[in-house]
């Protein structure tokens, strides 16, 4: 029972964080559930999970997708998948690891100090943030942050950024729990759990969509280039 309520107290933050920016239910679920559960149950758990927020998400906010980006991003991801496999066999993922982790803590550290303007990316830019996406996601399995970074560096406002990320974490969410089914991994202890968690998941959402009204577009932006250094300091803390 008390680990129950843990991993529904879990998702239950995570569905809030998610909720508030669109994107993050694995940065809070999947660190912590791992004491709760196996790895093999609580990655595909947290898919179904969040990809149920992703979509609620896109539906509210449709009108505010960018399809053409969308689209753009979604199909650069997939060119980039193969290579990020090759790198997982090629690399030691621990080196791997380190670099994208700095990476992504210089950059937003810039972001932070310099705080450059908003500015508009063309295609070829938004091709190289799904292109990168599908990299990390397949070799290191974050492939958000080159979108979220993507999205908040732009002069979109906060409905803009939060409904296209939405929508492509649902698309691509989507074709990841087809090869979590295909491969066996979407199993009767994951639809279980799944199952007792639901009602976190729609607490935890009603009341992150609920904080966000009172966002502005700039809070959203720190808020998610927060999370993104966040992520690079948990990266680098687990290879060092």
């Amino acid at each position: 029972m008390p680990e129950t309520i843990a991993i529904v107290s879990i998702v239950l933050m995570a569905a809030f964080l998610q909720g508030l920016t669109g994107f993050g239910f694995g940065l809070i679920a999947l660190p912590l559930l791992g004491f709760f559960l196996d790895i093999k149950t609580s990655v595909p758990l947290m898919i179904l999970l969040a990809v149920i927020i992703s979509v609620y998400l896109s539906i509210r906010l449709r009108k505010s997708i960018d399809l053409k980006c969308t689209f753009t991003l979604l199909v650069s991801s997939l060119v980039g998948i193969p290579l990020g496999v090759y790198a997982l066999k090629q690399v030691q993922p621990r080196g791997l690891s380190l670099c994208v982790g700095a990476i992504m803590v210089v950059f937003t550290s810039y972001q932070f100090l310099a705080r450059p303007r908003p500015r508009s990316f063309g295609k070829r830019l938004t091709a190289l943030a799904g292109f990168c996406s599908g990299i990390l996601g397949s070799s290191l399995g974050v492939g958000g942050p080159p979108v979220i970074v993507y999205t908040a560096l732009q002069p979109w406002s906060k409905d803009k950024a939060k409904a296209t990320l939405a929508c492509f974490f649902a698309l691509s969410g989507f074709a990841v729990i087809a090869s979590h089914a295909i491969s066996g991994m979407i199993t009767a202890k994951v639809l279980h759990i799944y199952a007792l968690s639901l009602p976190a998941l729609v607490a935890g959402i009603f009341l992150g969509t609920k904080a966000y009204k009172h966002l502005s577009d700039r809070g959203y932006r720190q808020i998610a280039l927060g999370l993104v250094f966040l992520l690079g300091c948990m990266m680098l803390y687990r290879n060092i």
